[in-house]
């Protein structure tokens, strides 16, 4: 069986440990269970070819086949959840977490991905309560169209990404400890801010609004305003606006990362710098990030590159 991914990728991983092997450390034991688990890892590579590479370099193999029927349920969940407003069926969603919720109760699916996941559950210490959550936290998703306060937008990072956070977690046996809660919670803010910045056009297309409807009134901005692309001063300041607090989401989950356990910090790190250096190439776009197919660029800085760098391979090296 040869690793997942399409062959661009399969190349990219010829120095990464043989995903046989990578099964054999994890603990995965031979027969249609590593093809489950397989499956699950395809998952991972179609919906983010430019991290799985180095997550497949980097993870230590004992990990990454947990790691990634984690994130494939993640993921799954999300496709389901995140369709646009029109077309949001509910009754989707529902009918695939009931096969979830029946899974964790019998042991048994007919998805192999969630085959997998099932098994990581019995073999790793997952809280069935946060698969749970996840499930209701995606249902809280559904036919969204935006945030009336700052706070909504906190209750939706807490309801639907803290869940998954808690899971791959314990997928890698790190303590679920108050430092690495904080430091989880406070790296997926920024992450979700720089995503909200980053989809706006196609969000706005799709009938949700990312940005708080308090800060849209604070500048004198409509929603009208935003989904026909008008570049206003007012516009504009609200965007600014945005990026400085995505910024600040940024600053602090990085501090918050400095308190946290290695683990935490390795899986963390390199995730929140690649996103800052998009951050800046977003900040600069202005009223264009309302624009569909705007085009916007890494600005990369290399001092912050080399020295994030060299923490995550510390990191790293303290978790052989």
């Amino acid at each position: 069986m040869t690793a997942p991914g399409p062959p661009l990728l399969r190349q990219l991983l010829t120095r990464a440990t043989p995903w046989q092997r990578t099964l054999h450390l994890a603990g995965i034991p031979h027969g249609r269970l590593r093809g489950d688990y397989t499956a699950a890892a395809h998952v991972v590579a179609r919906r983010y070819p430019g991290a799985y590479p180095p997550a497949r370099l980097l993870v230590p193999p004992a990990w990454q086949p947990h790691l990634f029927t984690v994130a494939a349920l993640g993921i799954h969940a999300d496709c389901l959840a995140d369709v646009p407003v029109h077309k949001c069926d509910p009754a989707a969603f529902h009918a695939w977490a009931e096969q979830v919720r029946r899974g964790l109760a019998t042991g048994s699916a007919e998805q192999p991905f969630l085959r997998a996941f099932l098994h990581t559950v019995h073999v790793r210490p997952l809280d069935p309560a946060d698969v749970h959550d996840c499930l209701a936290g995606q249902a809280c998703r559904l036919g969204l169209t935006g945030y009336a306060t700052e706070q909504d937008h906190h209750d939706n990072v807490d309801r639907s990404n803290m869940p998954v956070a808690r899971l791959l977690l314990a997928a890698c046996r790190v303590p679920r400890h108050p430092r690495n809660e904080t430091a989880s919670r406070l790296a997926l803010d920024a992450a979700q801010r720089w995503d909200d910045l980053a989809d706006l056009a196609e969000d706005l297309r799709d009938g949700f609004l990312p940005l708080p409807e308090t800060d849209l009134r604070r500048f004198g901005v409509t929603r009208a305003d935003l989904e026909a692309g008008r570049d206003t001063p007012a516009v504009r300041a609200l965007l600014a606006h945005a990026c400085g607090k995505a910024r600040a989401a940024f600053e602090a989950a990085r501090a918050a990362l400095d308190d946290a356990d290695p683990e935490v910090q390795f899986l963390y790190r390199p995730l929140l710098m690649c996103l800052f250096q998009g951050l800046k190439g977003v900040e600069r776009q202005g009223a264009g990030l309302l624009r569909p197919g705007t085009l916007w660029h890494f600005r990369l800085s290399p001092t912050e590159l080399i020295g994030d760098t060299l923490r995550t391979f510390h990191h790293r090296l303290r978790l052989t």
